[in-house]
């Protein structure tokens, strides 16, 4: 009963602990960006707004953007706008367009490209685009 018991309690840690190192999986550090590892056209595969304390996944599902070395950008997205301009220092971004302005944190691996930011409107937002 003790050997069970001991058991258990280990099984419990080691759960415990793999939920903690999923739940900050997602969230992005400050290893800087390669401006070139940017640069093409992106589908966002996975999104989530946060407004006046409601959440809505997949706005941005299927929309495209566009990121062009010369630091203009195109986007099929409205809440993006559809065309603009963007900057980025290390791994943090800014991005202007008709539709506001946009400071986010970027990480990109291989063809995916993980965005964690906040608009001028106070939506705040997490999306995963993949490399077109």
């Amino acid at each position: 009963m003790k050997n069970l018991k001991f058991v258990f309690s280990v099984l419990a840690v080691v759960f415990i602990g793999s939920l903690a190192l999923i739940s900050c999986g997602d969230e992005i550090g400050d290893e800087p960006v390669n401006v070139k590892d940017c640069i093409g056209t992106w589908m966002c595969i996975q999104s989530t707004d946060n407004a006046f304390g409601k959440s809505v996944d997949g706005l941005l599902v299927g929309k495209e953007i566009t990121l062009n070395e010369n630091g203009t950008f195109t986007s099929t997205a409205a809440s993006i706008g559809s065309s603009g301009v963007w900057t980025l220092n290390g791994n943090e971004a800014t991005a202007k367009s008709d539709a506001g302005t946009f400071i986010l944190k970027i990480a990109v691996s291989g063809s995916t490209m993980k965005w964690e930011g906040t608009a001028n409107n106070g939506v705040t937002f997490k999306y995963t685009f993949r490399k077109e």
